[in-house]
């Protein structure tokens, strides 16, 4: 499915350049939009770098980020607010790499705390419904975008959830990947894990011995080998 993008006339000319490139779009229009700096229909984005992100965040000097997404989730059924970059990670004294990205202003402001970065994506996210998602580079961000386009226009999927899909989550690990071989259900899940609670103990049974437990026969314990010894 493809397209129509429509992005902001002041965005950087690199936005458009990559919305143009992506293999899912079918149409771009640059223009000024009152809301969000990428939109697609009833779904619009906000792009924000990392820098943008603080200094919306702080209100210097550009307008108060919480402002900002109050009035795209406003006019948009659905808006998302997609960073330029990773959430910073702590550093020495608690303070995040972001605080570097604020223009000094000798007032000796020390910078956000990369906790207060990641506490405002989830307000965000909370407060209005707008998930704020990092996407690391340009590139990365306007393919995300896209998806979210697509998938809010297109039909739902049509193919069922695998019959092995294990839906308790809290499951042992080895139980889920068990669940997740094709063919294998949930209770057949449950006894594999009883009788290989370790995955490295199943990768060497035989086919015999899988055989054995309640549920598995000839050809599900091959599709059992198979899964498990992929890439062997």
């Amino acid at each position: 499915m493809s397209l129509s993008v429509f992005v902001d006339d002041r965005e950087p000319p690199a936005v458009a350049e990559a919305v143009r490139a992506h293999g899912d779009v079918d149409a771009t229009e640059v223009r000024r939009l009152d809301a969000g700096d990428l939109v697609m229909g009833d779904v619009a984005v906000e792009r924000k770098t990392l820098a943008d992100y603080v200094n919306t965040l702080v209100g210097r000097p550009s307008p108060d980020l919480y402002d900002q997404v109050r009035r795209l989730s406003a006019a948009f059924p659905y808006s998302y607010l997609l960073l330029e970059d990773e959430f910073p990670a702590d550093v020495a004294e608690g303070r995040s790499a972001a605080h570097r990205t604020q223009s000094g202003d000798g007032d000796g402001d020390e910078g956000v705390p990369a906790a207060a970065v990641r506490g405002s994506a989830a307000s965000i996210t909370v407060r209005f419904g707008t998930p704020v998602i990092p996407c690391s580079d340009l590139d990365r961000l306007v393919d995300i975008a896209v998806r979210l386009g697509r998938k809010h226009v297109e039909a739902p999927g049509a193919r069922a959830l695998p019959n092995g899909s294990v839906t308790r989550r809290d499951a042992p690990t080895a139980e889920r990947m068990y669940g997740c071989i094709d063919g294998v259900g949930t209770a057949t899940a449950e006894r594999l894990y009883e009788s290989y609670p370790a995955v490295a103990d199943a990768v060497a049974a035989s086919r015999e011995e899988l055989t054995s437990v309640s549920g598995v026969g000839p050809k599900r314990a091959d599709a059992i080998r198979a899964a498990l010894r992929d890439g062997e």
